[in-house]
């Protein structure tokens, strides 16, 4: 990349001007690459237009509703623009792991911006090089067929979890007890390897919105009201 000697423009989705401020600072060096900074992934389309863009670089809000338009736009860019390169800047370690655990999305790359600054560097750097081989650099990041792996009450627990229910919610909804509930909840946990409410909540969305697995169940099998 860069041997034909044109410029190469990338695209960043930072919404916090102090992240954009610190990411501007990771190339200031680099000459044949033109990096352009979105608050939204709506702007970003809109200037593909005119600024076709070779990679997408989209650094994850821990905020849940900036964090689900995130992942429906990858899977928007994936399906659109598959030949373009995406690489996902997480939160932290645990939003790292379970975007590559359970992301049927295929990226090119992701890290945890809780990395040291110059690790950071150095990666997105080689992999906006290797953008030419992108093709062999994909990761194949969904690795299990998570739909043959729950049982219907734990994809309804999944749904749920999304919507904001309690286990106590659930219970009376499904007329089960709470005690079965709860451990159809902790098999459904442990089969998912996450740790607690707010993995399993962040797992439970990536599964739902991403609209890949589970047989993109709209509902359990019956619809709680509130």
């Amino acid at each position: 990349m860069g041997k034909d000697g044109k410029s190469k423009h990338v695209a960043i989705i930072e919404r916090c001007a102090i992240s954009e401020t610190g990411l501007s600072q990771l190339f200031p060096a680099a000459t044949h690459f033109h990096f352009h900074f979105f608050k939204d992934y709506a702007t970003f389309l809109s200037a593909m237009v005119w600024t076709p863009c070779i990679s997408l670089i989209y650094s994850l809000s821990g905020i849940r509703t900036e964090r689900l338009t995130c992942l429906r736009a990858l899977n928007h860019m994936e399906k659109n623009y598959p030949d373009r390169q995406r690489i996902v800047l997480a939160g932290n370690q645990m939003e790292e792991r379970l975007i590559s655990d359970f992301s049927p999305t295929s990226l090119h790359g992701i890290l945890s911006k809780t990395m040291p600054l110059e690790l950071v560097r150095q990666q997105l750097w080689t992999w906006l090089n290797e953008n030419q081989q992108q093709d062999d650099n994909v990761l194949n990041l969904w690795y299990y067929s998570y739909d043959q792996m729950l049982s219907q009450t734990e994809r309804d627990i999944v749904f749920c979890t999304t919507q904001g229910y309690s286990i106590v919610d659930i219970a009376r909804y499904f007329r089960r007890n709470i005690k079965t509930i709860r451990a159809y909840k902790l098999s459904l946990m442990a089969k998912l390897g996450v740790r607690n409410d707010a993995e399993l909540l962040y797992a439970a969305d990536i599964l739902i919105h991403m609209r890949k697995t589970l047989n993109e169940p709209d509902a359990p099998q019956r619809r709680i009201t509130a």
